[in-house]
């Protein structure tokens, strides 16, 4: 369970260095309505994670736990990881909009950031893929055992969203470092550590199941 909550924990550190709209959209209702909004809004992003992490869950765990499907479900998952992890690199950073500002978002309620934050990360389609993902890599590297695999997802849900709330906290300082050129670092070092996951998860697919080479 220790191994669970430590892999869960880094992993959620990796998500945690995603830029995205979500991102952009956290920091700047932390500067123009004050971090509560901004904790409002990291708390609807953790519903709408929560819920594509149980859609996921419950729509592949039973191909999951059948030793038929390891190694398509293994590769998929591993995939997917490398896929995003690319996409997380090569994307442009946007930090600014025509005006040269901060894209900039109405006045709001705590019940209106949470429902933004719910739905700005729902509507991104690669969540969803991410989270199977996610999925397969904590089924394999956990032995397929249910218990480490949710302790392993509390952990990783955990450190986003305690991640999420120290961004609205310092929205102000993080603000000052957003730039094209750190958002490209930090995007590289996110991508870096999904391919990394994904080209794990494979390996470990083709060690357990040598026959397939």
């Amino acid at each position: 369970m220790i191994t669970a909550i430590g892999q869960g924990i880094l992993f959620g550190i990796a998500l945690c260095f995603s830029i995205g709209p979500a991102f952009f959209g956290l920091i700047q209702t932390s500067l123009k309505h004050g971090y509560r909004n901004g904790v409002a809004m990291a708390l609807g992003i953790f519903a709408s994670d929560l819920t594509y992490l149980l859609l996921a869950y419950f729509g592949i765990s039973s191909i999951l736990m059948n030793e038929k499907y390891a190694i398509p479900v293994g590769f998929g998952g591993g995939i997917i990881l490398v896929v995003y992890g690319l996409i997380q690199m090569l994307k442009k950073p946007v930090v600014q909009n025509e005006d040269g500002e901060i894209i900039d978002i109405k006045k709001t309620t705590y019940t209106a950031s949470a429902l933004k934050g719910f739905i700005m990360n729902l509507l991104n389609p690669f969540v969803l893929f991410l989270w199977i993902g996610a999925i397969t890599l904590a089924s394999n590297k956990l032995d397929k055992d249910p218990l480490n695999v949710i302790v392993f997802f509390i952990a990783t849900l955990s450190t986003v969203l305690g991640t999420d709330i120290l961004k609205s906290l310092a929205a102000g300082k993080i603000k000052n470092y957003l730039n094209d050129k750190t958002i490209w670092k930090v995007n590289m070092i996110a991508g870096i550590i999904l391919i990394i996951s994904g080209i794990i998860l494979i390996i470990r697919v083709v060690v357990e199941h040598p026959w397939i080479t």
